[in-house]
């Protein structure tokens, strides 16, 4: 109760510290590095591999590098726990003409039919009742704040191929991709 009292006050308190720290450039691809390198012993520890593909060039954006940070760690934690023992987790970036597309794939179970434009919410979880109590449901929802506030987009979508008939195969894990303004 207090791990959820606090994350409700954190969360409340976001706008108004997003509005008073100040934007500095950097670059989000050595953030994406920091991000994995912190998170692969734990993936390891379940058996997980992360997997990281950036691109040569140094990607520079302007934002508060701290609260970037916050939300990768936040996607990676969750496709952590999603994933089983011999899961992947790939984090890679595309540069597009003004924007970079930052995107966090694992092989877990993906989002359940008709969760996508629910996960966003505020206090959305849908995790197994053996997790009950280990999170908030606000993660994902302080993410998308915190990205909004950069100018960016946040969204998710499961990873599906197409079969030969033309129809989409069974989920294959989930992804989601972050578009931020770059410099």
């Amino acid at each position: 109760m207090e791990r959820l009292l606090n994350d409700i006050g954190a969360a409340g308190r976001l706008d108004g510290q997003l509005e008073q720290e100040t934007c500095a450039s950097f670059d989000i691809g050595q953030l994406l590095r920091n991000v994995a390198q912190r998170y692969d012993p734990v993936a390891a520890e379940k058996d997980i591999t992360i997997e990281l593909e950036l691109p040569q060039k140094t990607i520079i954006i302007n934002g508060l590098e701290k609260r970037l940070a916050q939300v990768f760690e936040n996607l990676a934690t969750n496709a952590i726990s999603f994933c089983d023992a011999g899961g992947i987790i790939r984090i890679w970036v595309k540069l597009q003409t003004d924007t970079c597309l930052a995107v966090i794939e694992d092989t877990g179970p993906g989002f359940p039919k008709g969760s996508l434009d629910k996960i966003f919410n505020r206090f959305y979880s849908d995790r197994p009742n053996s997790a009950f109590g280990e999170h908030s449901g606000l993660g994902l929802s302080i993410s998308k704040q915190v990205v909004e506030a950069h100018g960016g987009v946040i969204w998710a979508e499961n990873i599906t191929s197409k079969l030969s008939t033309g129809e989409e195969s069974d989920i294959l894990g989930a992804r989601l991709l972050i578009a931020l303004p770059r410099i």
